[in-house]
């Protein structure tokens, strides 16, 4: 689609800005996005330093322009610079002027879904091409924006027909349903910002906060006649912020029984936050990361739990410590390698530990040297053993039974 030089297009826009009356509001269809410095039409101010001033500006051409001459197409920038909704090419916006004569456009009209607004042949049917230009009335304008989304696919052979470069609609996206007093965001994309106070099956009044990304794939499987609510439990991201007496319907996604958390809450009201995902990443790049709590801590999983430290783990317990290994054919381990373990206080005298199998044959050792011991008498050697050797060799036979059947020393 041949742009024109800037400094053509300027003066062209200049010349129609005489026609345009401060404020007023008039509709125009998009006919190019301009989403980064690379983009031909952006002047140069230096060599290898090209200026951003466009970047987000629209080129667009006023509905009640019959001329297919892409030459003659205006620029206008986004009316809101804190928040910007990109339109696609073949998108109806309003137009406006600001106090300095430029053009601002912004986003509105009918929707289906947040996804599209915009028929992909609109440029083409209003005003034809360069090639083959078309003179179109006001109601024929008129017939053209209430068609609706087109719902086959983009002809890539021409220019003028589609929604942009790469684009693609998706019908399922669906509006979120609302409630009385509701302020929120919602993208083309299923991301939506919601602040509520009213969003609960009662409709009570309980602030809340509810961030999204991504519509969950069941309810993108209804048609585009249905609105959409957020699910904390399907949703693909999901941060929510609620309050007061409004229930939060989160359901675990462990499997494994809740055991070690005696006081896990059997309802979840009040002042909370949720973060719900496939992946959640939490990461302190320079400093401490903390974690304070005035209830209990718990963690539940239904795969391994595992910490990874360059300078040690210090645990400081109040209260005993508990550690349980239910299931079956499951062990405790400590793998210190030639290192050492302390059991006791700071002030106990250090005492090794003893293994149980060397004592074992020590003491078996220990034992049947006594039972064939022999005394020197004035009459002689004596009989070979003590005259209690039962004894002995009952306790022989007892030794097996002082070894942990569970712990074992290196």
């Amino acid at each position: 689609m041949g742009l024109g030089n800037a400094r053509n297009q300027s003066i062209q826009s200049n010349q129609n800005k005489r026609h345009f009356k401060k404020g007023e509001k008039r509709s125009g269809v998009v006919y190019e996005v301009i989403l980064d410095e690379e983009n031909p039409i952006i002047p140069e101010v230096e060599v290898d330093n090209p200026t951003t001033r466009l970047v987000g500006a629209i080129r667009f051409r006023l509905t009640t322009d019959t001329s297919a001459n892409t030459g003659k197409l205006q620029t206008a920038y986004p009316k809101n610079l804190n928040f910007k909704s990109l339109p696609l090419k073949n998108e109806i916006v309003t137009i406006t002027t600001g106090a300095t004569g430029n053009f601002f456009y912004e986003r509105s009209g009918t929707e289906l879904t947040p996804n599209n607004n915009a028929d992909a042949t609109t440029i083409k049917t209003t005003f034809g091409t360069d090639d083959k230009a078309k003179t179109k009335s006001s109601s024929t304008y008129q017939s053209v924006s209430s068609t609706g989304i087109a719902r086959s696919t983009n002809d890539d052979s021409n220019d003028y027909d589609g929604y942009g470069d790469y684009f693609e609609t998706d019908e399922f996206v669906h509006k979120l349903k609302l409630y009385e007093g509701d302020s929120y965001i919602e993208s083309r994309f299923g991301q939506s910002i919601r602040f509520s106070g009213y969003n609960n099956p009662e409709n009570e009044l309980n602030p809340t906060i509810t961030i999204r990304n991504g519509e969950n794939a069941e309810s993108k499987q209804n048609d585009e006649s249905f609105t959409t609510t957020e699910d904390i439990n399907k949703d693909g991201n999901i941060i929510f912020l609620g309050s007061g007496d409004r229930l939060l319907e989160y359901v675990l996604p462990t499997e494994v029984a809740v055991q070690s958390f005696f006081n896990y809450p059997n309802e979840l009201k009040g002042n909370q936050i949720l973060l719900n995902s496939d992946r959640i990443i939490i990461s302190a790049k320079t400093q401490e990361m903390i974690f304070s709590s005035k209830g209990n801590v718990g963690f539940m999983t239904d795969n391994q739990f595992s910490i990874d430290t360059m300078l040690g783990i210090n645990i400081t317990s109040e209260d005993n410590i508990e550690i349980d290994t239910t299931a079956e054919d499951t062990d405790i381990k400590f793998n210190i390698g030639d290192n050492n373990i302390y059991l006791g206080t700071d002030d106990d005298l250090l005492e090794p530990a003893v293994k149980g199998d060397t004592l074992h044959d020590l003491l078996d050792e220990l034992i049947q040297l006594i039972e064939q011991q022999v005394f020197l008498t004035p009459s002689g050697p004596s009989a070979t053993g003590p005259v209690n050797l039962p004894s002995f060799t009952s306790l022989r036979n007892k030794l097996e039974t002082m070894k942990s059947a569970n712990i074992q020393l290196k």
